[in-house]
């Protein structure tokens, strides 16, 4: 528990590829509900004896569904990518250090 606090508290990692791991799989359920949602809707449309807009409902749900999952990853992946560099370029940063044997004189310490 500890751990996890000093985690939190402490700035050493990052949050956000967590974060926002959290928010695709959080959206990516309600994009599933809303499609099972709609499937369910377009059957009680064929129960009421709507064929027509009950046979349109089960052809674009899913694929609708399928289109609004590909895009949430999409733009999931967008929002990690700014992380994912982040982290590169402290890799970065820490073999140049290392392959030199001095710190940067231009780089400011806190």
């Amino acid at each position: 528990m500890q751990a996890i606090l000093q985690r939190f508290l402490g700035f050493d990692r990052l949050l956000g590829p967590v974060l926002a791991k959290f928010v695709y799989y959080f959206g990516a359920v309600v994009i599933v509900a809303l499609t099972l949602f709609a499937v369910l809707m377009a059957v009680m449309a064929l129960a009421a004896g709507n064929f027509s807009q009950g046979l349109m409902q089960i052809i674009a749900a899913p694929a609708v569904g399928a289109v609004a999952l590909v895009y949430w990853r999409f733009l999931s992946e967008l929002f990690l990518l700014a992380f994912l560099a982040y982290e590169r370029m402290g890799e970065i940063r820490d073999t140049l250090r290392a392959a030199t044997g001095a710190p940067d004189p231009n780089h400011p310490t806190f």
